[in-house]
């Protein structure tokens, strides 16, 4: 434990995703940041026609600084309200063999995870990752699966089950059921 730093007492569930790239289980709003290699794109593309290593290089670099930064703010924040930290298993690996590979790749799910796991070993929060299959689908009321499902539903972001009536967003529901799925059994 660091001297002078007050843990918190929150026991939170992290979604990890493209669009929000982190939905935590204590807020309402996802923690979500510009797609960098988008927006960097046309410089990147501009250094690379001319021929130009030096600034090709340095693009590439604000880009990593850029997203480090914002992991590391954002990992702090969690870790600092955090008692129990648990996170989906999420493979950035399997992702990056699809369509999405440059948003699987802007998303840095694995640095977000790794800056996780060590501030939670260095302040004494409990982290631990879990399996997060089906966690968009399943309803974190009645456990039920009734939520969209299938490569034309990933667009549907809020759902209603259709066994108990609750209505879900999509990213805090998986948050909530990824917390729900770490929490030790007493």
């Amino acid at each position: 434990d660091d001297p002078g730093v007050t843990l918190g007492t929150a026991e939170i569930g992290i979604n990890l995703g493209l669009t929000n790239q982190v939905t935590c289980s204590d807020q309402d709003e996802p923690n979500r940041r510009d797609n960098l290699t988008r927006r960097y794109a046309e410089p990147l593309a501009t250094a690379q026609r001319a021929h130009k290593p030096k600034r090709v290089k340095a693009v590439h670099a604000k880009i990593a600084n850029a997203r480090k930064d914002w992991t590391h703010k954002l990992s702090t924040a969690i870790m600092l309200r955090a008692l129990l930290v648990v996170v989906g298993n999420v493979s950035s690996t399997k992702l990056a063999k699809t369509p999405m590979a440059k948003s699987v790749y802007d998303a840095s799910w694995y640095d977000f995870k790794a800056q996780l796991a060590y501030k939670a070993m260095r302040l004494g929060v409990r982290y631990v990752e879990v399996n997060e299959a089906y966690s968009s689908v399943t309803c974190s009321t009645c456990l039920q699966r009734t939520g969209p499902s299938g490569l034309r539903a990933l667009g549907v972001r809020e759902w209603a089950c259709s066994h108990c009536g609750s209505l879900h967003n999509r990213d805090l529901n998986a948050a909530h059921l990824i917390l729900r799925w770490g929490r030790p059994t007493p």
